[in-house]
């Protein structure tokens, strides 16, 4: 199953969600990757960037690194994990009210990601 096909079979307000999220983060360039992995799509740049949560009536972002961020970000939360990091959306107009946020925080992932990966291949 692709990610754009688990995506259209979510209920409306998940699938709008999930789909400008989606949109954003294959944005940050022609490397990304995607695919859906035990039923979360799951994203790529340099190895696993983010992935994609969902509940009845949101949708999360959640950064595989997010505790590796140098800057903190108000509205990501660990909820108790000790890596990763996730932003909660119940709605397009709350996620478009971040939208500046969650492209800085998937271009910070993105750098970072990059980086660890320069750094092993010393």
């Amino acid at each position: 199953m692709t990610v754009q096909s688990f995506i259209s079979e979510l209920p409306k307000k998940q699938k709008e969600i999930m789909t400008l999220l989606r949109l954003w983060i294959l944005d940050l360039g022609p490397h990304v990757t995607e695919q859906v992995t035990n039923n979360v799509p799951t994203f790529y740049l340099n190895g696993a960037l983010c992935y994609l949560s969902h509940d009845e009536d949101s949708v999360s972002l959640c950064f595989n690194r997010g505790y590796e961020f140098p800057k903190e970000y108000d509205f990501l939360e660990s909820k108790g994990r000790k890596h990763v990091m996730s932003a909660t959306f119940y709605g397009v107009t709350e996620l478009d009210e971040h939208e500046d946020e969650v492209k800085e925080i998937l271009n910070e992932a993105a750098a970072l990601n990059g980086y660890l990966a320069k750094k092993r291949n010393k």
